[in-house]
């Protein structure tokens, strides 16, 4: 995308979400897994000052990537945990600091599921499995049944700290994508089956978060337009998913794509140029009025007036 006055303006333009927050401009810093925390589920100074970067550069919302809501199902041991272990303090600390210049910032809560770090965990998925390299436990039905708490009080103490909203992450083959995808979820339960039924403990963790952290606080959720997966998410479920989304409370849906299951390939290797997902969220885009997020490959230009160059950075 090049630079222009109409993408200028764009970018620069405040959104406001369903809640009625506002993100002063179009720019998110979309979560990764920095694996800064301490090793025990704690922030530390290098992390707290990452972000504060990016706040000081001018970006409207960073999303901190797999911030679990169970410390015995992480993705990383570097991961941020919100439990009530955590040290408040430190993470008080780095919402102050991320938050400068008027930025979100804001948790990915997340659950890694079958593909939990196996050296410090026992991965368990919506079903138990064998698939190649690839194994993992089932969750009973009464595991499942307490993730919606899981959820909400991680996003309570994430409000309480001075998190100006979380993300809920069902995305990347982690344990909320792995229930939309038919190739994980091999339920026989009301969690699985259908898309609606697999969409299920979505929309239960959505409605338990919000009646936890209240009306005015941001809610967003990433969720894959496909898992690249053979006997995956397709597209078409995908799309029903986020039909089934909008009529929930949640603010702003981020798009994305494949998964961290063995030889899945991710969204970098797509053979074609340009910005990800966008012919998907045109299509979501009639079946929501929630905010949309687009991730992946975009970039543009624009005029270094005392260098005379020409700099292209990256839009995440």
């Amino acid at each position: 995308m090049t630079n222009s006055a109409n993408s200028d303006h764009f970018f620069n333009h405040p959104l406001e979400l369903p809640c009625g927050a506002v993100i002063k401009n179009r720019i998110v810093k979309s979560a990764m897994s920095d694996s800064l925390a301490d090793g025990q589920g704690n922030s530390t100074d290098t992390q707290a000052r990452l972000y504060e970067r990016w706040a000081e550069d001018g970006l409207g919302l960073s999303i901190i990537g797999e911030v679990q809501v169970d410390p015995r199902f992480p993705e990383k041991p570097g991961n941020l945990v919100l439990s009530p272990d955590s040290d408040q303090k430190a993470l008080r600390a780095l919402t102050s600091r991320a938050s400068i210049n008027g930025a979100h910032i804001w948790p990915q809560l997340s659950h890694a599921g079958g593909l939990s770090y196996l050296p410090i965990s026992e991965p368990k998925g919506p079903s138990a499995l064998n698939i190649g390299s690839f194994e993992c436990a089932g969750m009973s039905e009464i595991e499942v049944s307490q993730l919606p708490e899981k959820y909400a009080r991680a996003a309570l103490l994430a409000q309480n700290v001075g998190f100006t909203g979380v993300q809920i992450h069902a995305g990347h083959g982690f344990l909320l994508s792995q229930f939309l995808s038919p190739l994980f979820n091999r339920r026989q339960d009301q969690y699985g089956g259908s898309i609606q039924a697999r969409s299920r403990i979505i929309v239960e963790i959505i409605a338990k978060v919000r009646a936890a952290v209240g009306a005015s606080f941001p809610i967003g959720i990433k969720i894959n337009s496909t898992d690249q997966l053979q006997g995956g998410l397709t597209q078409e479920d995908a799309l029903e998913a986020i039909r089934i989304i909008d009529s929930t409370s949640v603010d702003l849906i981020e798009i994305s794509g494949g998964s961290y299951f063995p030889g899945a390939k991710s969204s970098s290797d797509r053979a074609s140029s340009g910005p990800y997902f966008v012919e998907f969220a045109k299509k979501a885009m009639s079946l929501t009025g929630i905010p949309l997020v687009v991730t992946g490959g975009f970039k543009f230009e624009r005029s270094d007036a005392a260098e005379g160059t020409k700099q292209k950075p990256f839009i995440l």
